[in-house]
């Protein structure tokens, strides 16, 4: 099974989204930068799915970190606001960006594994 973290300080959000991940994928989560990074440094992990206001820095921190160690795995931003500028600088980093009220935010999730790792 295809390992994802899911990254959100939001806890009640980051459950929800864990809850109905783990019917595709074994899930792992994270609230901030540095757990995700520990999650990163101990497990084989296929893609990430981050909100962008996370704890201890935001998921363009965390995306830019893991580029810098050379870590190519597919990474999905994911914020309450549908911001232009946001969205072009996570394609800077090889990065996909989706609302979090984007009406496909899980087949989109899916679809990040499915057809970027297959």
């Amino acid at each position: 099974m295809k390992k994802l973290l899911v990254v959100d300080d939001n806890l009640d959000y980051l459950r929800l989204l864990v809850s109905i991940m783990k019917k595709h994928f074994e899930v792992y989560e994270a609230s901030g930068v540095k757990e995700a990074l520990q999650v990163l440094e101990n497990t084989k992990i296929d893609a990430i799915c981050s909100d962008f206001n996370i704890k201890d820095g935001t998921g363009l921190d965390l995306l830019e970190e893991i580029r810098q160690r050379g870590i190519t795995i597919p990474f999905l931003l994911i914020s309450g606001d549908d911001d232009c500028l946001l969205a072009q600088r996570t394609k800077l980093c090889r990065g996909a960006f989706c609302s979090k009220t984007d009406d496909d935010l899980i087949g989109k999730i899916k679809s990040l594994i499915n057809t970027e790792t297959a």
